[in-house]
Formats: C-alpha cells, sequence, structure tokens
C-alpha cells in the first residue's frame, strides 16, 4: 500500500521538478545536485521520523513502567489489588488504561486523607473534652476502609458518650448547687470553683475521674442534708416535748416553728439555742419533767406488755428524790422501751390481734346457748357464722407466727419473752385450757340440767313442745300459730296422720274445751285449719337458709340428748289421739322408766313400730 501510493507521488514529484528544472534552463550536473539534494532531503526526513516515533515509544514504555510503579505503590497503600490487564494491549492503550487507572487511585486516597483528616479532628475534640485516648490506626499512611470505619465507629461512640456525660454532669450540677443553697455552702475544691462557673457545660471536663468526684460530692452533700434533716427534727422533737412539759404558750410556739422552718444550718443553729433555753428552765421544773417521763413510761409499758414485776424492776420511778441524776435515769429508760416497742411492734401487733380474735371467740361461744339470737333477723346468724369461721381460720395461724417470732426472740437474746409478766406460750396454752374446761363445764351442766328435766318429767308431766315465736318486724304484725301448735290443738277421724301431743305421765293441762279430761271431738272447722296448714307452700330458699342455720343452733343445743339416750335416761313422749281401750296401752301410759315402757310394748303386736302404739295410733318421740 506505501509502495503504490509512495512510489507514483515520488516519481510525479521528480518528474515535475525535472520539468521545472528543465524550463529554467538547469544544466544536466545541475539537475543530478538537486536531484541528489531531494534525494537527501527525503532520507533525512524520514530519519527524523523515525527518530522522532522511536522517542515516542520509547516515552509511552517509560510511562507505562512509571504508572505500573505507581498503582503498584497505590494498590499497596489502599489494600487494593494489583490491576493486570485483561487482554494483549498496544503499549499507548495499556499506556493509557494505566494512567486511567492511577488518577482513579489518586482520587481514592486523596478522599481517603481527607475524611482521616475530619474524623482526627472530630475524635481529638471529643477525647480532649472526655479526657479519653484516641482510636490507634497503627503505622499507616493511608487508611484502608476498615480502618476509616473503625475510626468513624469510634467518634460516634464519643459523640454518645459525650450526650451521656453532659446528661449527667447538667444533673450532677443542679443537684449540687441545690444542696449547696440548703447547706449554705460555697465551692471551696477546684473542681467546685470549675462547676461554679456559668460555662461549665461547655469548659469542664467530663472525664470518668471527674464524673465520679461529682457523684461522691453529691452523694457527701445529700448525706450531710439528711443529718441535717435529722438533727433538725429530733431538735424540733426535743423542743416540743420540752415545750408540753413546760407548758409553754401555743402561739409563742407556733410563731418559732413559722420562723425556723427547714434544715438549714443557721436554723440548726437557733433550734439548738432553743433547746439549750429549754433545758435550762427545765432543771427550774425538774419534778414536772421527771412526772411527765413516768407518764411516758407508764404507756410504754402498757404498749409492751409489762407486767408489774418487770415495772418494779426500775426503781427509780418509785424514787420521789428529784435530781438530775433522777431525771437523767428516767430519759434513758424511756429510750430504752422505745427501742424495745420498735424492736418488738411486729410481735406485739400479733399479740393485740390474737387477744382480741381469742375474746370474741369467747364471747360467740358464751352467746352460742342464748336461744333469743334465734328469733333475730336481718342474716345476723350468717353473719356471726362467717365471722366464726373467719376466726376459726385466722386464729390458728397466728399463734403459728408468734409461736415462730418468739422463739427466733428467744434464741437470739437467751431468755424468755414475757407478756404482762409471763411467759405468752403458757399463756396461750393456759387460755385454750380454761376454754376447753370451760365448755366441758357448760356441757357437764346442759346434761346435768337435762337429767333433772327428765327426773321431773318422769313425775310431775312435760310441757308440749312448742315453737319459739318469731319476733314481729316494726308494727303489730298478726302472729301466726306455728304448724305444731295447730296440730296439737285440733283432732281428725284419723289419728295416724294427725296425732297429738301427750306426756307419758298424766299431765295437769286440760285439754281446751273439754271439761271431763277426754280428746277433743273433731270438728269441720279443726278439719279445714288442718288441711289449710298441710297445704301451705314450702319456703323459699332464703327461709330455707335461715331455718338451716337456726336447726344447726338447735342441733348443737341438743347434744346432750345423744349423751343421755347413750345412757338409758331417756325421756319418752305419746301422742295420743284419744283414749286407750287397752289394759296393756294404759300400762304404758303410767309406766315410770324406760325399761318399763319396753317390756309392756313387747307384749303388743309384732307389727307395732317403735314410735307408734298398736290400734291407739300413739306417737313416741325422744327428746
Amino acid at each position: 500500500m506505501i509502495k503504490s501510493e509512495v512510489i507514483p507521488c515520488l516519481q510525479d514529484a521528480m518528474q515535475t521538478l525535472q520539468n521545472i528544472w528543465s524550463e529554467i534552463g538547469l544544466e544536466e550536473e545541475q539537475k543530478e545536485e538537486r536531484t541528489k539534494s531531494v534525494l537527501f532531503h527525503l532520507r533525512s526526513l524520514l530519519q527524523q521520523m523515525v527518530s522522532e516515533e522511536e522517542e515516542l515509544k520509547s516515552t509511552l514504555q517509560a510511562n507505562v513502567e512509571t504508572c505500573t510503579e505507581e498503582l503498584e505503590k497505590l494498590s499497596k497503600e489502599l489494600g487494593l489489588p494489583m490491576f493486570k490487564p485483561e487482554k494483549q494491549m498496544s503499549i499507548l492503550m495499556l499506556e493509557s488504561e494505566l494512567r486511567t487507572k492511577v488518577d482513579d487511585l489518586n482520587q481514592e486516597k486523596h478522599e481517603r486523607m481527607k475524611n482521616l483528616k475530619s474524623l482526627r479532628e472530630k475524635e481529638t475534640k471529643l477525647c480532649e473534652r472526655l479526657s479519653v485516648p484516641g482510636h490507634n490506626l497503627g503505622e499507616v499512611n493511608v487508611p484502608n476502609k476498615e480502618q476509616l470505619k473503625e475510626l468513624e465507629a469510634n467518634v460516634q461512640y464519643l459523640q454518645k458518650e459525650l450526650v451521656k456525660r453532659l446528661n449527667t454532669f447538667k444533673e450532677l450540677k443542679q443537684s449540687i448547687e441545690t444542696l449547696w443553697r440548703e447547706l449554705e455552702a460555697v465551692p471551696s475544691t477546684s473542681i467546685e470553683q470549675n462547676l461554679a462557673k456559668d460555662d461549665a457545660e461547655a469548659t469542664f471536663k467530663l472525664s470518668s475521674l471527674n464524673i465520679e468526684t461529682l457523684k461522691d460530692l453529691k452523694c457527701e452533700l445529700e448525706n450531710q442534708q439528711k443529718r441535717c434533716v435529722t438533727e433538725s427534727t429530733e431538735l424540733r422533737e426535743t423542743i416540743t416535748s420540752l415545750w408540753t412539759k413546760l407548758e409553754m404558750d401555743e402561739s409563742e410556739r407556733q410563731a418559732f416553728l413559722t420562723k425556723h422552718n427547714g434544715s438549714k444550718p443557721s436554723v440548726i443553729a437557733k433550734l439548738k439555742n432553743e433547746v439549750q433555753r429549754l433545758q435550762a428552765l427545765k432543771l427550774q421544773h425538774i419534778q414536772k419533767f421527771i412526772d411527765g417521763l413516768r407518764k411516758e413510761l407508764s404507756d410504754l409499758w402498757n404498749k409492751c406488755y409489762f407486767g408489774p414485776a418487770q415495772r418494779e424492776e426500775f426503781t427509780p420511778a418509785f424514787d420521789d428524790n428529784f435530781t438530775e441524776e433522777l431525771l437523767a435515769l428516767h430519759e434513758h429508760q424511756v429510750e430504752v422501751m422505745k427501742n424495745y416497742y420498735e424492736e418488738n411492734k411486729e410481735i406485739f401487733k400479733l399479740v393485740e390481734r390474737r387477744e382480741t380474735l381469742f375474746k370474741t371467740m369467747e364471747e360467740f361461744e358464751s352467746r352460742k346457748n342464748d336461744s333469743n339470737r334465734l328469733a333475730n333477723r336481718g342474716g345476723a346468724l350468717l353473719k356471726e357464722e362467717k365471722i366464726r369461721k373467719g376466726i376459726n381460720k385466722e386464729l390458728p395461724k397466728i399463734e403459728q407466727k408468734l409461736t415462730v417470732q418468739i422463739g427466733k426472740w428467744e434464741e437470739e437474746h437467751e431468755r424468755k419473752f414475757l407478756i404482762n409478766g409471763c411467759h405468752y406460750m403458757n399463756i396461750i396454752n393456759n387460755q385454750w385450757a380454761a376454754f376447753n374446761a370451760q365448755k366441758e363445764q357448760e356441757k357437764l351442766e346442759r346434761h346435768k340440767r337435762q337429767q333433772e328435766l327428765m327426773e321431773k318429767e318422769m313425775v310431775f308431766g312435760s310441757k308440749p313442745a312448742t315453737t319459739p315465736k318469731k319476733r314481729p318486724m316494726g308494727g303489730t304484725t298478726p302472729m301466726k300459730t306455728p304448724k305444731r301448735m295447730k296440730m296439737q290443738d285440733c283432732t281428725t277421724s284419723t289419728p295416724s296422720r294427725l296425732p297429738l301431743h301427750s306426756s307419758v305421765c298424766p299431765s295437769p293441762r286440760v285439754a281446751k274445751g273439754n271439761t271431763n279430761g277426754r280428746p277433743p271431738v273433731s270438728t269441720k272447722s279443726n278439719i279445714r285449719r288442718v288441711a289449710k296448714t298441710i297445704k301451705k307452700k314450702t319456703p323459699n330458699r332464703r327461709q330455707s337458709a335461715r331455718l338451716s342455720v337456726k336447726r344447726k343452733v338447735l342441733g348443737e343445743k341438743n347434744n346432750t340428748s345423744k349423751l343421755l339416750n347413750a345412757t338409758g335416761n331417756t325421756s319418752i313422749q305419746v301422742v295420743n289421739g284419744f283414749k286407750s281401750s287397752s289394759k296393756t296401752n294404759e300400762s304404758l301410759v303410767v309406766c315410770t322408766s324406760y325399761h318399763e315402757f319396753a317390756n309392756g310394748l313387747d307384749k303388743e303386736e309384732n307389727n307395732c313400730r317403735s314410735s307408734m302404739l298398736n290400734r291407739t295410733h300413739s306417737m313416741i318421740s325422744f327428746v
């Protein structure tokens, strides 16, 4: 391609030059010289062009080597892998590719260094404020991405720590300044003076040591304030006690307390001066003070359940020689009793609760045999039963707690815990023994009364069984005759259905409307009354509940009847509807013991029930 273009071009140019030279009229020698000159210039031009291109090639190769070295260095500094061409390239393309890659790495290096500088500046400020060392990246010129992330994370942590410590500092500063005002104190140390500056939030070194120092300072000031509050409270209590014992005027007291309120040191100083003034007055009225202390001591003895012997152990309480030494002994004893009461307050509360429950239980037990409570309406029996169950549930628990706590106290103090001069566990055992003995005594008395009543009824006859009348509820409500009394006052043609009560022994009671001692004659009005009684509706649930409670109480009252049945001393009542026509039945009526009655009953027919006499339709009930 070069020959086809260069040779014709060279031939045309040489031909043109020959023509020009010919037209000019140059000789052949001149033409040859000029032709040689043209060739020389052509040769020189080509050599120069070759040299320039060779130089360009060398330059490109040098640039490739330089870029390769720089690229290798940057890759190592940035922690990146070395760039390698994916395919064979010419020197010019390789040089261009390497130069572009070097420029990119230089740009990234610049960004990293800029970021590093910014993070280092932030870290330096934070570390200086927090008094902490900076993050150590090691000996590196250009940080890699992981190192920059570590540094950035450290800066974020320091920022959060600064906010946290600053908030803590603000709270501590506010609290400490308030305590300084309360305690009338001024900053003394260097850190306290730095804390009191107006720009302390921006200039104070928020090191962990300084924060801990401020916390200790706050704690110390709080303890000092607590001591001041306690001291002022004790002084006011002392002053109030002295005022009361000296019978000071109320208006004077209020004026002093209003003027000297709070617990500042200046106020405490005023209170101390007042105590000294009152102490001087106290010495002038020492007898009045001792009498007041003795009254207070008596109240504490009562609270602690001290017995006479325990009270007599403090002999100064009975000394009439009023001196400062006697006053000091009384004050010391009052403090001892106060401490004793505070240490054993829980035990005394349990003792009080236990005594209240036991007394209530005794009251319920004493009212148990009172039949008038059965006529009380308004759910009193249900309430009483509920309270009784609560006592039975709570009393053992309290006694168990007392046993544990008193045992622990006695083990610690190596002496017995006394209530009213006696060991309280013995008191509990004696109370239960007396309670059980009282119940047994009442049981024997009921048994004795029942036996005497039975003997009296065997001789003189018994009264008809009646149902206790109910108490009317407000107004004059007509009293209804109980069902059993209605059945007793009427007769019917079927005695087996409507039996009437009579006694085994002849009763002096004369039947109503009958002068000759015979049973009353059945009438239509009586029959209608009985029928109306039988058709009476069943009581509702509320009445049934009340009746069940009453039956339960009556059952407890009549427990002695079962004891009487076990011994054979049983009172027998026979309900007879009309006159007996059998001699055997008449002998049964006048029998005086259960043995005679049983022998007479054996002579009756075998189909006779134990509770019914044959042909007479008599009903027997055992009481």
